[in-house]
């Protein structure tokens, strides 16, 4: 099921082209009605049904507005997600001025939870869950949504 999704995703983000395209290049997040943005929520939805102890899955643009976003209801944390958020964007920012290379994803344990932080072209995520979650899974979901992401990033590279 998870690529079948995948596979529609990809298809529609590349069929779509102008209005995905338009928006990843003017930083705005896709319009709702967006066949794309309903295929990467429904996955997200998803993987927060079927992942045990996945909490949170966030991916913002270079201004730090939410493009996606799914969430327990449970987790109702926005201090703690505005954090998290703000500390995705010093670490790979760090990373880059060590010159210890380009990270792509970062895992990281923090408390009782494990947190994975990923980036791709102007797009970070986050994505948070308990101290039991597979993380095989949760690295799974990561690579989905990061080639996702490569995605609406190429095309918005080819329309400037």
């Amino acid at each position: 099921m998870a690529n079948t999704i995948d596979l529609e995703v990809e298809r529609e983000l590349i069929e779509s082209g102008t209005p995905a395209a338009t928006a990843a290049s003017s930083v705005q997040p896709p319009a709702p009605a967006d066949a794309s943005d309903s295929q990467i929520e429904r996955m997200l939805s998803d993987a927060i049904t079927h992942i045990d102890g996945l909490m949170l899955v966030s991916v913002t643009d270079a201004d730090r507005e939410v493009l996606f976003r799914e969430a327990l209801s449970m987790f109702h944390e926005p201090l703690f997600e505005e954090t998290l958020v703000n500390n995705c964007y010093d670490a790979f920012d760090d990373t880059k001025k060590l010159h210890i290379g380009s990270s792509k994803v970062m895992t990281l344990i923090y408390g009782a939870m494990q947190v994975v932080q990923f980036r791709v072209g102007p797009f970070y995520g986050t994505v948070v869950c308990d101290a039991v979650s597979n993380m095989g899974l949760v690295h799974n979901l990561v690579g989905r949504v990061r080639s996702c992401l490569e995605i609406i990033s190429e095309m918005s590279k080819t329309s400037k």
